[in-house]
């Protein structure tokens, strides 16, 4: 090894936890309907549309690449079933997802994950790698980062090998001197492993590691204990 050059994090549920931030999102977006288009609101609750996306990933699996075109397709086609011309669902559809991006990308981050950031950011490349649909930018951390490579960028989403070959590119850097951070076992902890990578398993929302995948070998319960955990992966 050649020591440590690139740290790469996943984000939902890595450097902020998203659940309550895609419910919230999602009533801002059924808020909007309703005052703007009273006659959908009926089409879009969030079970309507979950029902919908489900039908659409069984489908057509590939739509899981793309979880911006999922959501809107979904509510366009809720509208549909609901009476809607093709063209006017697709349209208030189109809006109603700018709606919920805002909203979505409203985060609020675990403590000492900004810190930790920027503490790393001076000694290491920083990339984030997501299968979600966050905007860096928006959420106003786009300047800590070299890269951001997600599921819609690079067409496939993690565990395969697509976008951790996307960072190794992105950095000029080896497999063995890279490190990815992320909390699911599968997607982030496995298959960083896999792929050449070292591992961290953030496990800040205290999930169970599954029974028939290896325990990682470095695993922290908060983001200010990764860099003392560093010069163990740094020779």
């Amino acid at each position: 090894m050649t020591g440590l050059k690139l740290i790469t994090f996943d984000l939902d549920n890595t450097l902020w936890p998203v659940d309550e931030v895609i419910r919230q999102a999602e009533r801002t977006t059924s808020d909007w309907i309703a005052d703007h288009h009273p006659d959908a609101a009926r089409a879009l609750t969030p079970a309507r549309i979950r029902t919908v996306r489900d039908r659409l990933v069984r489908e057509h699996p590939d739509y899981l690449n793309n979880l911006t075109r999922l959501r809107r397709d979904a509510m366009a086609e809720a509208f549909m079933a609901a009476g809607f011309e093709d063209k006017e669902a697709r349209h208030i559809a189109a809006d109603a997802f700018l709606v919920f991006h805002e909203a979505r990308n409203r985060v609020s981050f675990f403590p000492g994950a900004l810190e930790v950031l920027e503490t790393l950011a001076d000694s290491y490349t920083l990339g984030a790698l997501s299968n979600g649909n966050s905007d860096l930018k928006r959420i106003g951390i786009a300047d800590l980062f070299q890269f951001h490579h997600s599921a819609e960028s690079i067409g496939r989403r993690k565990p395969e090998p697509d976008m951790f070959r996307a960072a190794l590119r992105s950095a000029g850097v080896e497999p063995d001197q890279a490190l990815h951070v992320g909390d699911h076992p599968v997607e982030d902890v496995d298959a960083a492993r896999r792929h050449g990578f070292q591992a961290v398993w953030a496990n800040l929302i205290d999930l169970d590691w599954p029974d028939d995948l290896d325990r990682p070998d470095h695993h922290i319960h908060h983001l200010r204990e990764l860099p003392d955990l560093l010069p163990l992966l740094d020779n």
